[in-house]
């Protein structure tokens, strides 16, 4: 047999045995995956209860306190926010009942006093109307009295008072604060702004405005919308009917929906 003939022999012989390397080479993958998949399942009870009684007490130093209550399980799932007066102890229930919404009609009406009240004791108590509706408490104050000068969007000193006033009992509250802006029917000519849309947005905002960087009231409670010559509480057949329709309305709105 020539030695080109032995040559190739041994080849064939060589790539006829090949895939025994592969095949090797997938048992011991297969045989590391078996090992690495017991050792996942096997549970150390003793390094688990101690891992668990680690983590309770981390959170806790006694079980009046506990975040954690006792149960079988490792991680329970538990509210940080269902219970206050619980966790935090007696002064933050004390302080959330101070604090609480007008969700009833007696309690919106106790609101409603107590705004009356504070007008009164800065002497603008006959500029403002104090009313209470299924949305929440409305302090409705007519912009030619003492808010606005004509086609103004800028609050004169007496309408700043209200606004203080108002802002004065308001402010210790949770409740969203929607300011809303209205005009006659009379179309504008001239002045800075082109249409009542956007007189009575800029008044809204003027007053918004007000509440949050001089009274102090967080700008995530409040809203300003401007209606235009929408939604007038009366006619406007008459000028003592449209100064009546040329408002804001600042509205204390109830966390409870209508109707509950």
């Amino acid at each position: 047999m020539s030695s080109a003939r032995l040559r190739r022999h041994h080849e064939e012989a060589e790539n006829s045995e090949r895939w025994l390397l592969t095949y090797s080479d997938m048992i011991t993958l297969l045989l590391a995956l078996f090992v690495v998949l017991f050792s996942m399942s096997s549970i150390n009870l003793k390094k688990y209860l101690e891992f668990k009684t680690g983590i309770v007490q981390s959170f806790a130093s006694d079980s009046q306190h506990s975040i954690l209550p006792k149960s079988s399980g490792l991680m329970p799932q538990v509210s940080l926010f269902a219970r206050p007066a619980a966790m935090f102890g007696p002064a933050l229930a004390s302080l959330s009942r101070s604090a609480a919404a007008p969700n009833s009609a007696e309690s919106s009406t106790a609101l409603a006093n107590q705004i009356r009240a504070a007008l009164a004791r800065r002497g603008v108590s006959g500029s403002a109307q104090v009313f209470v509706t299924a949305r929440g408490v409305v302090v409705r104050i007519l912009s030619d009295h003492v808010f606005f000068a004509t086609d103004s969007a800028t609050l004169e000193a007496a309408g700043n008072s209200v606004v203080d006033a108002v802002a004065s009992v308001i402010a210790p509250l949770p409740n969203d604060i929607s300011i809303e802006g209205y005009t006659d029917n009379q179309p504008i000519v001239g002045g800075p702004y082109s249409s009542n849309f956007e007189l009575s947005a800029m008044r809204a905002v003027d007053v918004l405005l007000r509440l949050e960087r001089v009274d102090g009231i967080s700008p995530n409670r409040l809203s300003a919308t401007g209606y235009g010559e929408t939604h007038p509480v009366v006619p406007n057949t008459s000028p003592a009917n449209m100064a009546e329709n040329r408002r804001v309305d600042i509205v204390i709105l109830s966390s409870q929906p209508p109707g509950l």
